[in-house]
């Protein structure tokens, strides 16, 4: 972006840019000045955001203009979990995912599965406001320091480090590859197979759930 200039001496305007910091490695925004300065971007820096005029219309009527079916098909989610799993409210919640549309129209894989997990569990910490993240995870796994970075750092640092995070991706791979009593019996121990049915839900409620589970309530099903 071009007229990148000093405003005033209080204010400078730069382009957003990202960087891996040179101290400790992680990932961080800010913005870079026409003199190559980065600035990083922390709670309460002032910032004055400038859009170039846009050649195709006002970016409302871009808003507003319907995607493409390809595209909607490709953002849209799609609640999955094995049928039995819709039975009981703690297995919906602890194994319930929602997979990409574009994703999802084939045969679930364990690749598939775990992705769409780390996402979800990457939506649960974007949703933490009242509770500082370090301390929940320090709470349930005396882990605080990986409460570092944004949320899919944190997500994919969690899923790496934690085997608790892990387990249920590892027992979903086994049911996915084996689709038999066994390994469902593994996948919703020490709950049985036989007392599951108390509690059926349709997938809209299933989805309703989902969006109202915090990472607290997940993590304490783990």
């Amino acid at each position: 972006m071009s007229g990148v200039k000093q405003e005033t001496k209080d204010s400078i305007t730069g382009v957003v840019a990202s960087r891996e910091c040179p101290l400790c490695g992680h990932h961080e925004i800010g913005f870079v000045t026409q003199d190559g300065e980065f600035y990083p971007l922390s709670p309460g820096t002032l910032i004055r955001v400038v859009e170039p005029p846009s050649p195709g219309g006002p970016v409302r009527d871009k808003l507003e203009t319907p995607l493409p079916a390809e595209k909607e098909e490709q953002v849209r989610h799609r609640l999955w979990m094995p049928d039995p799993l819709k039975l009981d409210r703690a297995l919906r919640l602890k194994y319930g995912v929602m997979v990409k549309g574009h994703l999802s129209k084939g045969e679930m894989s364990g690749g598939i599965y775990e992705l769409a997990y780390v996402e979800k569990l990457e939506r649960l910490i974007e949703k933490v406001l009242d509770v500082p993240l370090p301390v929940i995870l320090d709470r349930f796994f005396s882990a605080p320091h990986l409460a570092s970075g944004n949320s899919r750092q944190i997500a994919e640092a969690m899923y790496r480090e934690l085997d608790e995070i892990t387990r249920p991706v590892r027992l979903m791979r086994d049911w996915i590859e084996r689709r038999d009593d066994r390994s469902l019996a593994e996948l919703i121990a020490p709950k049985s197979i036989d007392a599951l049915g108390q509690d059926p839900a349709e997938d809209a409620q299933v989805e309703e759930e989902l969006e109202e589970l915090t990472l607290e309530e997940f993590l304490g099903m783990l």
